[in-house]
């Protein structure tokens, strides 16, 4: 190769590297082109007033020492990410599209929009916002202080359509309930009580038998759990227990549906005369008791109540069966495979005993 054509090559390298820093500046460029020409509909930081008027009614938050209170009753427990984050999305609302010069409102839903929120910051600007037709892909959005409409994203009038007070309340978590936390449980239900206790026992790992008789004092102990029923072993296999405890563990609510828990509300949800009570010991002594009342209407879910608790949650009916239907009989039951190898190792026993003989 010659000397001028290894300069060409290298400034032909040269120019294919010069040319993709160039593209790749010319998009970064574009893009950040984009993001700076956004166009906010609303702009709003330290929110501290949140008020929705929907097909439901309207609600109305306001925040305090870092604290949201629904403006209807301080007793409402508000779960605080999710009012934050409606205030958030309703506070900084980037537009799709401007329009500068609208037709009438009726055109775009607004003259009675079905939608209206308003948010206040910190600083005690205000903005209401207006929500008129959605389609597939946009919404119509207009400040009561400007002519402009927007088009917006359709997250917000979703997220607000059918959006009711008890869609904002805190939903409590269950703690770690699994065989490695829990101590016991008691399940009362129909007369019946089953008492579940768990019992460690001490063993030791298996290894070579000389090696255990020189070194046994450093053999490694080892921890495990044996539980019992009424007093009544427990298989360690047993598919009821399995099925039991793994439901424990994955335990959650999955909405709230009375938030003040009076006599007419836990009577008509069965509260009054529940189902069934579990309690549930676990980690440093602690106790949890959940009481399940009737089915709701739809079938789908149970009501259910934690002591102390004057709320009425949602438990899906799936997430307790095998609670339901606990019984003694299931518990201690011996799995058909462990029958069976009983079974053989009985027979076994008693043709070595006829050969003997």
């Amino acid at each position: 190769m010659t000397k001028q054509t290894k300069t060409l090559t290298v400034l032909a390298a040269a120019l294919v590297v010069c040319g993709g820093a160039y593209a790749a500046l010319r998009v970064w460029n574009d893009r950040q082109a984009q993001i700076d020409d956004t166009v906010y509909v609303t702009q709003l930081s330290d929110l501290t007033v949140l008020s929705l008027i929907n097909g439901q009614g309207e609600l109305s938050f306001t925040k305090a020492e870092d604290v949201w209170q629904y403006d209807g009753d301080d007793a409402f427990p508000a779960d605080q990410e999710a009012v934050e984050d409606l205030a958030e999305q309703i506070g900084s609302l980037a537009a799709i599209r401007v329009i500068d010069d609208p037709e009438d409102l009726s055109a775009y839903g607004l003259d009675e929009p079905a939608l209206q929120a308003t948010v206040t910051a910190g600083d005690e600007t205000a903005v209401t916002l207006l929500l008129g037709d959605v389609s597939d892909s946009y919404c119509y959005a207009k400040r009561t202080d400007s002519d402009t409409v927007y088009t917006i994203s359709t997250d917000l009038p979703e997220n607000l359509e059918s959006l009711e007070l008890l869609d904002l309340a805190a939903i409590p978590d269950f703690p770690d309930l699994g065989t490695d936390t829990i101590s016991s449980l008691t399940w009362e239900s129909g007369g019946t009580t089953l008492t579940l206790t768990k019992t460690e026992t001490a063993g030791t790992e298996s290894g070579d038998s000389s090696a255990d008789a020189s070194s046994s004092s450093e053999s490694a102990e080892e921890t495990e759990p044996a539980w019992d029923v009424n007093g009544t072993a427990i298989p360690s296999d047993n598919s009821a227990f399995t099925s039991l405890m793994a439901q424990l563990s994955s335990l959650a609510f999955d909405a709230c549906y009375d938030y003040k828990g009076e006599a007419d509300t836990l009577a008509a949800c069965g509260l009054d005369t529940p189902v069934g009570m579990l309690t549930v010991t676990y980690g440093e002594g602690e106790t949890l008791t959940l009481a399940i009342g009737a089915l709701d209407g739809t079938g789908d879910s149970y009501y259910a109540q934690l002591s102390g608790d004057p709320a009425v949650y949602l438990l899906s009916a799936d997430s307790v069966d095998s609670l339901i239907s606990l019984s003694a009989q299931e518990l201690t039951a011996v799995e058909e495979d462990e029958a069976e190898e009983e079974a053989a190792s009985d027979a076994s026993s008693d043709s070595s005993s006829s050969s003997a003989s």
